[in-house]
């Protein structure tokens, strides 16, 4: 009996400890991929390297930054909005 109570123990604690290195690590992953583009482009364009438009001629730094709430607002409507494809 007392190997089967070390056995559910051991699960919990593992699944906790998978479930906490998930978190930990996909957390800052999301966040640095999601607005990573956005803050490559702001520090080359602050430093005076490269600074690339659109074809509507506004920054693409700034499209990359609007981004995420234009996808938040399409989520909200439940897709019935029309998805913006192009940042």
């Amino acid at each position: 009996m007392s190997t089967e109570l070390d056995e559910e123990e051991l699960g919990a604690a593992e699944r906790f400890v998978r479930l906490s290195v998930s978190i930990v690590v996909m957390v800052p992953v999301t966040v640095f991929v999601g607005y990573g583009g956005w803050s490559v482009l702001t520090i080359t364009a602050v430093l005076g390297l490269w600074d690339p438009e659109t074809e509507d001629g506004d920054h693409l730094r700034e499209r990359l930054f609007e981004w995420p709430d234009r996808n938040r607002e399409v989520m909200r409507t439940d897709g019935h909005a029309p998805l913006p494809l192009r940042p």
